[in-house]
């Protein structure tokens, strides 16, 4: 099997697993007050230590976001106990804290555990499989530089029960491909805001300021910041148009198909540790999990 489409698999894997631990993971949340959001800040926390977390390390992996989202949910989750702000916007996991972290981890693993349609063997044969390539993607250095990758596997449960360890291997090849996706992009010079206008102009998910920023708005930042990255593309000859009605450029069309296949290169340099033959059993194993998965939550 090709590796994109063995990629897209292992996404529609992760996808089938989620469905069976958000009920516990909601559950939580909602006794907690925060929202899941702001337990996935409380995650990060915990693979930062000893560094605190802040909005600014937050914003490495996902620099599209503004940074007062993250701000805001790490004042409210100190606010509740779980983080200590230990200098100005700078925060650390309580003792209570970072127990209840661990607690909301062993609760949704234990319900992916649960929720195993696999053989033991078949399950551990393909925790082994993802387990290669993401010691693999480790390794492979120096492009992309491994930080997200390497703070989610710090994540890693211990291999059995198999399920929460395959889910968390994909994780940490999600995770990589962030880092691939940065590696394409950012030498560059261009603005995290400005790539992804750039990349909802080139997907046709946008055709005007207005609708980029109604589109992005979740992402905290003014309209006059998507403004600003609209005439940074022009500057660079991405794009032309005024910004009721842009439109991307041949060289802006180069250079964004150029960011796509330097991340695909850079991802799926890690996967030629696997032959073909391991890679047509990952995808039997994965269908077959994405199916069992799917057909027990119907």
């Amino acid at each position: 099997m090709n590796d994109h489409p063995l990629w897209n698999l292992t996404r529609e894997a992760l996808a089938a697993i989620r469905t069976h631990y958000e009920p516990a993971a909601e559950h939580i949340a909602v006794e907690s007050g925060l929202d899941g959001w702001t337990w996935g800040l409380l995650l990060a926390a915990l693979t930062f230590e000893p560094e605190t977390a802040s909005a600014a390390r937050l914003q490495v992996r996902m620099p599209y976001m503004a940074a007062h989202p993250y701000l805001t949910r790490l004042i409210a989750a100190a606010e509740k106990g779980y983080l200590a702000e230990v200098a100005p916007g700078e925060y650390r996991l309580t003792d209570w804290g970072r127990a209840e972290t661990q607690h909301f981890i062993e609760e949704v693993r234990a319900a992916m555990a649960e929720a195993d349609p696999l053989p033991l063997a078949d399950s551990e044969r393909l925790a082994n499989l993802l387990d290669r390539l993401v010691q693999t993607s480790l390794t492979t250095l120096p492009s992309p530089k491994a930080w997200s990758v390497s703070l989610s596997y710090k994540l890693m449960p211990a291999a059995s029960p198999p399920l929460p360890y395959v889910e968390q291997a994909i994780s940490c090849l999600a995770a990589y491909r962030d880092d691939a996706h940065l590696a394409a992009w950012q030498p560059s010079g261009l603005s995290a805001t400005a790539l992804e206008a750039l990349t909802f102009l080139w997907r046709g998910e946008a055709a005007s300021l207005d609708t980029l920023y109604e589109r992005l708005a979740f992402r905290g930042h003014p309209r006059q910041m998507y403004a600003q990255a609209l005439a940074e593309l022009r500057e660079r000859g991405l794009i032309e148009g005024p910004d009721s009605a842009p439109w991307v450029t041949e060289a802006g069309q180069a250079f964004r198909d150029q960011v796509e296949a330097d991340t695909d290169r850079y991802f799926f340099t890690p996967w030629a540790c696997l032959d073909d033959g391991e890679k047509t059993e990952l995808a039997d194993l994965l269908a077959r999990l994405r199916d069992g998965l799917k057909e027990s939550a119907a």
